[in-house]
């Protein structure tokens, strides 16, 4: 199964309708006009007429013995020697000139083997054609049973199947009697064209009409839907997924220790923290560790498209895997969308000014515990991602944002903010470039508190 499999991804499938003709356009020949071909001889007749002369009767002799000579019958009323319009028949005489020989090659004339050919394909045209036309406004009604059916089976819709594979997965699966059926019930209703892949139960022997409607009921699909908040990081991601799932927590963790597998872009550096893309999924009973988390991938490279994440992150003079990372500390900074750039501004000129971060976020995730339960001792170790102690950046990202997250580190805030203190319980957050007037505001959030100490 595919990642679109683990998604509501509009099915794109425009599919013509089964058993069109192609015949509606066709025409025949006109049959040859008898008047014409008449016309021609008798303007024929009226010059050997006007030139019957001994000279002239004479050389036709002569031309003509020649001729039958070389084994040449010559066609009258043609001076360029192309076929006749149509084969003129034999007479006895011809005015002004001998008798026509006898074909003694044993030929027909072409032109008579060319009218038996054209009417014999006019005769199977209209033999065929007229079939297919029969067919094609036929109004005998498609095989199709009665009723809602009954029992319960499961049926898979393909990834990208159109209406018609739709129809025949049901008829072979004896959901309804034929294809056909389905979509002649299915014809005119747009909604058909939402039908996403995955599995669903329907019911054996259905009308057509009534398996049109269940398909169309999201009950009828089997599947779970599966919730990851902003902010998880891959640990806490994956003992979510196992619960939300029957899926063993072993299962993900194996899969999450193999990364490579699930798609990462090229400059993740085979980390996947940062790049299960929180969001809602609907899974099938049949759907594997590989495919959910494979499905949380193919949505970050989704989002990565959309927000252009490498060339913006080049803007802010970082790689998009350094943007990862101010990310990830913006979604655990902040709660409020609008001042995700805010932080990413305070980050940025901190970095800018050779300033340790002091995000005690980065901390807490290396040691796998909440920022609320650090000790002195905790803020005091040494490590990479103690960005109380450490310049720069943590080596890796420290939970899996969400795109407002990511747009808010690709776009930051202007400003020259260095600081920022909670404010109140909705979430506010007080920024500012001067340090008294941080400190202040943090006196002010501990005696509200708010858990600035």
């Amino acid at each position: 199964m595919s990642a679109a499999d683990l998604f509501d991804i509009e099915r794109p499938s425009a599919h013509p309708r089964v058993g069109q003709s192609r015949f509606d356009e066709g025409r025949f020949a006109e049959p040859p006009n008898e008047a014409a071909v008449d016309q021609r001889q008798i303007v024929h007749d009226s010059m050997a007429q006007d030139h019957d002369v001994q000279d002239a009767q004479a050389e036709d002799e002569h031309v003509a013995q020649e001729h039958f000579k070389e084994g040449h019958i010559e066609e009258p009323g043609n001076d360029l020697g192309l076929l006749p319009v149509a084969p003129v028949a034999e007479a006895g005489h011809r005015r002004g000139g001998r008798a026509r020989p006898p074909d003694r090659s044993g030929r027909k004339p072409l032109g008579i083997l060319l009218s038996l050919g054209v009417i014999a394909a006019l005769v199977a045209g209209i033999f065929f054609g007229g079939r297919a036309i029969v067919g094609l406004f036929s109004t005998d009604p498609a095989a199709d049973y009665s009723g809602q059916g009954s029992g319960a089976v499961e049926i898979e819709v393909p990834e990208g199947a159109s209406t018609g594979r739709i129809a025949d997965v049901l008829a072979g699966s004896d959901v309804v009697a034929s294809a056909q059926a389905f979509l002649d019930a299915a014809s005119g209703n747009a909604d058909v064209m939402t039908i996403q892949p995955g599995l669903y139960q329907m019911r054996l022997q259905m009308s057509a009409e009534a398996a049109v409607a269940l398909i169309l009921d999201p009950a009828a699909r089997l599947l779970d839907r599966v919730t990851i908040p902003e902010g998880y990081t891959v640990a806490r991601t994956l003992e979510s997924l196992a619960e939300q799932t029957e899926i063993p927590l072993a299962d993900f963790q194996a899969v999450a220790d193999a990364p490579d597998q699930l798609g990462l872009p090229p400059w993740s550096n085979g980390q996947l923290e940062g790049f299960l893309y929180p969001a809602t999924y609907d899974v099938t009973p049949n759907s594997t560790a590989v495919e959910i988390l494979g499905a949380m991938v193919a949505q970050f490279n989704d989002v990565a498209v959309e927000t252009d994440l490498e060339a913006n992150a080049a803007a802010v003079g970082l790689t998009p895997y350094e943007v990862l990372v101010v990310s990830s500390m913006v979604q655990s900074e902040v709660t409020l969308e609008r001042e995700r750039s805010l932080v990413a501004r305070v980050i940025y000129n901190r970095l800018d000014q050779n300033i340790a971060l002091g995000i005690d976020a980065t901390l807490a995730y290396e040691l796998g515990i909440n920022g609320g339960e650090l000790t002195t001792e905790a803020l005091n170790t040494d490590s990479p991602y103690n960005t109380r102690t450490r310049v720069g950046l943590p080596p890796t990202p420290i939970s899996n944002p969400g795109q407002p997250s990511i747009i808010g580190a690709l776009q930051p805030a202007p400003g020259d903010y260095l600081y920022y203190v909670l404010q109140n319980v909705e979430g506010e957050h007080l920024f500012t470039a001067s340090y008294d007037e941080f400190l202040a505001a943090k006196a002010q959030c501990e005696a509200a508190g708010l858990g600035c100490g």
